[in-house]
């Protein structure tokens, strides 16, 4: 039987139908509704499409007290009980003796396949709303750790802001003063000795310790040959400039045309330091 045959059952036939379907899947429970020659319709149960008794019942219904599936002849004239046969019992077993049992309608299951898809789509529409309710975007303890994070994050930036602030402060406040003690401490151009500051760059005294000679004849050795070659550098000559930089620093450069080489110094604090030395451009070319 289809399922559009099904809902021409009465609820509580549909309901044993499904009762017996759930307890026996296997046994291919079916309910035949068909006219009989009294002109009323009766319904059928079939085994495997076998009938499970000659005759027609009413209704078909699952006793809940007893577990017994129950083919109403009778019912009486107020509806509140039936009288039928035993067709199945509460283990799914077919009765053979068809015993006459009284049955209260008030204990008949009344579920049915109609009421049940009508609520699907309810159950259905539930579940999705559920499933929306479900996927809220976020909790409100959510909320306040990104809250607190965000205010965190500001918090941060704002302390940046005031230490880049600060330091920008402390720059204005600390570069007059760097001027007033640079100007206070230059020196003057007669302390720059020319010879002396070459000899120095002879001998590698600008260079780092682990470059310097090691031990005193070493040392010594190293000072000779470097006031020689001096000596020998500034015999013919050599021509220094000296550029003045606010009266807080100044460059002294000394070109020694020998040694085709023109060496820089820059005078600050108080004292003047070696920076580099270049080659006399054309010179070569001499």
């Amino acid at each position: 039987m289809n399922s559009a045959a099904e809902q021409q059952l009465s609820p509580r036939t549909q309901a044993a139908l499904q009762y017996l379907r759930r307890l026996k899947p296997l046994d291919g429970y079916a309910v035949e509704r068909y006219l009989a020659s009294s002109g009323n319709h009766l319904v059928r149960l079939k085994r495997r499409n076998i009938p499970v008794h000659d005759e027609g019942f009413e209704e078909i219904v699952v006793d809940r007290l007893a577990g017994n599936v129950v083919g109403i002849q009778v019912v009486t004239s107020r509806g509140d009980a039936g009288r039928g046969i035993v067709l199945v019992d509460k283990n799914g077993k077919l009765c053979d003796d068809k015993s006459t049992v009284t049955v209260q309608m008030a204990n008949v299951s009344t579920s049915s396949v109609g009421s049940q898809r009508r609520s699907a789509p309810t159950r259905s529409s539930s579940s999705r709303a559920s499933s929306t309710t479900a996927t809220t975007p976020i909790s409100d303890a959510d909320n306040q750790l990104l809250i607190q994070y965000g205010l965190m994050a500001l918090g941060a930036l704002l302390v940046l802001k005031i230490i880049f602030t600060a330091l920008n402060i402390l720059s204005i406040l600390l570069i007059p003063l760097i001027y007033l003690y640079a100007s206070g401490n230059c020196p003057s151009n007669d302390t720059f000795d020319a010879k002396k500051e070459l000899k120095r760059v002879m001998r590698g005294a600008h260079l780092p310790e682990e470059n310097q000679p090691k031990g005193f004849f070493e040392q010594g050795f190293n000072r000779l040959a470097a006031s020689v070659t001096t000596e020998l550098a500034t015999s013919l000559g050599y021509e220094i400039s000296i550029t003045d930089f606010v009266g807080a620093a100044k460059m002294a450069s000394v070109k020694v045309p020998v040694a085709n080489a023109e060496y820089y110094w820059v005078g600050i604090f108080g004292k003047w330091r070696f920076i580099g030395q270049r080659e006399i451009p054309g010179r070569k070319n001499d």
